[in-house]
């Protein structure tokens, strides 16, 4: 909201009389637009300091977004200026839920649902640390051993947190908050975990003949390549895959290559996904039905 405040005329008490002298209203007019004008440069710098604090509030409203593959490892980052110590130092990461509504018609089951969240039995700590140590006592199970942040980091504010093993229960909206005696901050990293992949694609040469090649960035138990041109035809067939890597879990990174009649400049698609459903990991959505209804009709 923009407040104006007008301040009263700065006129001479002879300058509102019935007759006022002419001299005198001029010169006073002349004086209070040059003070005005005076005041602009303040007022001016005034207004872009609200507005960039509207800006920086803005900014550290909206979440950042992070993507990554199921079975990698990904960083979520959080930096506080205020932090020069681990004296006195708490942080701890949280974790949200992602939640998606949807219309409900029936007043009853709404009010189910907004009464009874069989969601959140488990506690929402994923990090924590006071006392100068980490504290994962309360820490919900399903980080155990899969979490970390860099102890030699914390003392310049550099709160990041390793997340390994990524799977699609760990999407989620993950809170950190930090309090020092300095100060205290919050940020928000909207963790998406992607089902499919499209690498890059890059033109190369085998045995002096035009191929194009791409590499995958995920974990796949039983990944299926497949290639398409500009007018989406599947060129699978005259492809390659190759195991890049392999973990101790059996899970792989490929590399595949593309031997159809390549043309420079033509475009090409490659498109990674895991091609057994049994092996794919399961996405848990978190639906409620959203409010419809006047808050009195449900007492």
């Amino acid at each position: 909201m923009l407040v104006i405040a007008v301040s009263p005329s700065p006129l001479p008490e002879d300058c509102h009389t019935a007759n006022p002298s002419k001299a005198c209203c001029s010169a006073s007019l002349a004086s209070y637009l040059a003070d005005q004008r005076n005041q602009l440069p303040y007022r001016m710098a005034f207004f872009l300091v609200w507005v960039s604090l509207l800006l920086l509030l803005h900014g550290a409203a909206a979440a950042e977004e992070v993507r990554a593959h199921p079975f990698t490892d990904v960083s979520l980052d959080c930096e506080f200026s205020f932090i020069d110590s681990t004296e006195n130092l708490e942080f701890y990461w949280e974790r949200e839920d992602i939640i998606e509504e949807y219309d409900a018609e029936d007043r009853e089951f709404y009010r189910f649902f907004r009464y009874y969240d069989f969601f959140q039995v488990f506690t929402k700590v994923v990090y924590q640390f006071y006392d100068n140590e980490e504290q994962l006592e309360d820490q919900n199970a399903l980080y155990e051993g899969r979490v970390s942040v860099d102890q030699s980091e914390i003392a310049e504010g550099i709160l990041t947190l390793q997340l390994q093993n990524v799977d699609f229960s760990d999407e989620a909206l993950y809170k950190c908050k930090a309090v020092s005696p300095n100060g205290r901050g919050e940020s928000t990293v909207k963790l998406i975990v992607e089902d499919s992949e499209t690498p890059q694609v890059k033109f190369d040469k085998i045995d002096d003949e035009d191929v194009v090649t791409c590499t995958s960035k995920g974990w796949y138990l039983t990944p299926n390549v497949t290639w398409l041109d500009r007018g989406e035809r599947d060129l699978s067939n005259h492809s390659t895959v190759e195991i890049l890597e392999e973990q101790m879990n059996g899970l792989y990174r490929v590399y595949s290559v593309l031997k159809y009649p390549v043309k420079l400049n033509e475009k090409y698609v490659c498109h990674i996904t895991e091609m057994n459903e049994n092996n794919r990991p399961i996405r848990s959505i978190r639906r409620y039905p959203k409010k419809r209804f006047n808050e009195n009709n449900y007492y």
